[in-house]
């Protein structure tokens, strides 16, 4: 029942970032505001490990994008991070791990399929591929 309790809302909000993401390429800030508070409640009342694994969620997997964004002016958005954050904060920082190398390798296998076709895309919203990563890893029951 908690991984319900936990992965229905992230869906949700996956799904609405997801939408305003490709349509006005934002992640409106409300958006990661209402999914960390969620999933900060949720982790104080129904935490399975300790609960400062949740905040290194958010540590390490923000952290990462950050420095990434850091090393490589543009690659990454300030939503792209905070919505990192919100997935760290559910998932905490083993499991998140797992979401960032797998949403990392489906973007990068559909920026190369992009590259491949002969298209010429060089920035593309991110949103999307946490949906369908985290929708994958729940489905084969990775998360």
């Amino acid at each position: 029942m908690n991984n319900l309790l936990e992965s229905i809302p992230l869906i949700i909000l996956l799904g609405i970032a997801t939408y305003t993401d490709l349509r006005y390429r934002i992640i409106p800030d409300w958006l990661s505001g209402v999914g960390i508070g969620y999933s900060l409640a949720f982790r104080l009342l129904h935490s399975v490990q300790p609960f400062y694994y949740y905040l290194l969620g958010i540590l390490i997997g923000a952290g990462l994008l950050y420095v990434f964004a850091i090393i490589k002016p543009d690659s990454f958005g300030g939503g792209d991070i905070k919505l990192m954050a919100v997935v760290g904060m559910v998932l905490g920082w083993q499991k998140s791990m797992l979401f960032l190398i797998s949403m990392l390798t489906v973007a990068w296998l559909f920026a190369i399929a992009f590259k491949w076709a002969g298209y010429g895309v060089e920035e593309f919203p991110l949103a999307p591929f946490y949906l369908m990563a985290y929708l994958m890893l729940f489905t084969i029951g990775g998360i």
